[in-house]
């Protein structure tokens, strides 16, 4: 990146949050301080009205404002892609934002650079999960701001689990999308302990005036990592053959996959770590004699059990008959 080009970068990075440390601006730029401290006074000396210090960071002074950004085509495709997975996992208020968003960049693209990205478009898609997306109203704008306002939620949840509905105050520290849906992890005041709530269940939410402080809270991606793999986590190694592992593909880290190597005689042999001996053995029997358990015992015992009761339910009506 030339110096024209990355005093250009600066200001819009500088532009985009509050504050910027010194140490941002090195890392982003991959640039020494001094270089830091020229391209600053050059910004200043430009006439830009930039406050702070190197022991702060720095700002640029509020009322001052950057002219129209400019895309050119590269990174109109890159944020294409970006709306192909927005379309696929987002509920629909965050959908329609992103299409406005879109048409905004669009707008100032020149001529040329939209019809790359028209072509583009009409040749990218995102498959559809079979899990269906976000119900239409599953309060992510409103669970948005109370996050980046740290303010306090009352909501309205149901829990599946006991087909109940109740209402709570929770302190919002996170939203996290996995398993094809987005998580509100919060800090709940029924419970008193950190919760992990699934937007699509929250039936109701209001945004109180109370603010929270977050940092009196463990780090919710932490508590998260933690919820799924489980606090008692225990290992396990199987034997597959080169089949299984391939039709395995993703799923397998999913249930705890940690390694693998392959065998001499053309099999693989993955450790995995999981929370529940018992889901996963159903999930190992899936692939039939694909698969080897080869520790521990208490899971083969486990495996061994399904499999023995499987047989007995599947050969019973065979048997009546005979």
């Amino acid at each position: 990146m030339n110096r024209i080009d990355r005093l250009n970068a600066l200001l819009i990075h500088l532009q985009g949050k509050p504050r910027v440390t010194l140490n941002e601006l090195e890392d982003r730029f991959e640039i020494g301080r001094r270089t830091v401290f020229r391209d600053i006074r050059s910004l200043i000396d430009a006439g830009v009205p930039i406050g702070g210090d190197a022991g702060e960071g720095y700002f640029i002074v509020e009322g001052y404002h950057l002219p129209p950004v400019v895309f050119n085509k590269e990174e109109a495709a890159a944020i294409l892609m970006g709306a192909k997975f927005v379309e696929g996992n987002a509920d629909v208020y965050t959908i329609q934002e992103y299409e406005k968003a879109m048409y905004k960049i669009k707008a100032v693209l020149k001529y040329s650079d939209k019809e790359f990205l028209e072509n583009l478009d009409e040749r990218i898609a995102i498959r559809p999960s079979p899990t269906p997306r976000q119900p239409v109203d599953s309060h992510i704008a409103e669970i948005q701001q109370a996050i980046a306002t740290n303010r306090l939620i009352s909501m309205t949840y149901y829990s599946q689990y006991n087909d109940t509905t109740t209402s709570r105050e929770v302190e919002p520290l996170g939203m996290v999308f996995y398993s094809q849906r987005w998580h509100l992890i919060a800090f709940c005041r029924l419970r008193q302990d950190l919760r992990d709530f699934r937007t699509d269940r929250i039936k109701k939410v209001n945004v109180l005036p109370e603010t929270i402080d977050p940092a009196q809270h463990p780090n919710y991606l932490d508590f998260l990592n933690e919820a799924l793999i489980g606090t008692d986590a225990k290992a396990a190694t199987i034997k597959c053959t080169a089949k299984a592992a391939r039709f395995m593909g993703e799923q397998k880290y999913y249930q705890g996959f940690v390694e693998e190597s392959k065998l001499e005689d053309g099999h693989y042999e993955m450790k995995f770590v999981t929370p529940y001996y018992d889901y996963f053995a159903r999930w190992l029997m899936m692939y039939g004699d694909e698969i080897e358990i080869l520790s521990p015992s208490e899971l083969q015992g486990i495996a061994a059990t399904f499999a023995k009761e499987l047989l007995e339910h599947h050969s019973a009506p065979f048997l009546a008959k005979t």
